[in-house]
């Protein structure tokens, strides 16, 4: 797998053994869907496997990302990935669980990636309420949450209200903006 444009475009991203990575036809999907954020931007790449989510936007011109990934042998790999890409200088890793991850962010996020396991759909709500109950997340901020297209998202969770909405194949990509007037 390689990253898709940008600074480190088609730098190979080596994928754990066990995980589904995003493909690279929905990562270009989703990167159009939120270029204007991407510049300048802090990230959160939650559930990061390979972290090719997270170093494509900063491939793409992101400032900063945070990763957070539970598994001590994908927390490896991404850290190799980051080395590969020369990224260490603006990424922080985090090897624990998403919930102590949401604890440990210290800046206001631009862009979060949510790709959980697709077996659980806990993590979605549990996740975005977080992120809004440690105020991480700005007026105009978007939440990208990658699904099971079969296993729909709802339109809102407390102030994150649904954008955009695609399907490609089996998967589910919505698109959340932040409003705090909402």
């Amino acid at each position: 797998m390689k990253i898709t444009s940008g600074e480190f475009k088609y730098r190979n991203i080596e994928v754990p053994k066990g995980i589904r990575p995003t493909t690279e036809k929905v990562r270009e999907a989703v990167f159009s869907m939120i270029r204007e954020w991407i510049p300048g931007a802090c990230v959160c790449d939650l559930f990061a496997g390979s972290g090719a989510m997270g170093l494509e936007a900063l491939s793409r011109g992101a400032d900063k990302c945070w990763f957070s990934e539970l598994s001590r042998q994908n927390y490896r790999v991404l850290l190799g990935n980051i080395e590969n890409c020369r990224a260490g200088d603006r990424s922080v890793v985090i090897n624990s669980d998403y919930r102590s991850a949401i604890a440990r962010i210290t800046d206001r996020l631009d862009v979060v990636i949510l790709d959980p396991p697709y077996d659980q759909t806990g993590y979605y709500e549990d996740a975005l309420s977080l992120l809004q109950e440690r105020e991480l997340l700005d007026e105009g901020s978007v939440v990208v949450a990658e699904h099971l297209y079969d296993n729909p998202l709802s339109e809102t969770y407390e102030n994150l209200v649904r954008i955009k909405e695609k399907k490609y194949g089996s998967i589910g990509v919505d698109v959340y903006i932040f409003e705090q007037s909402y």
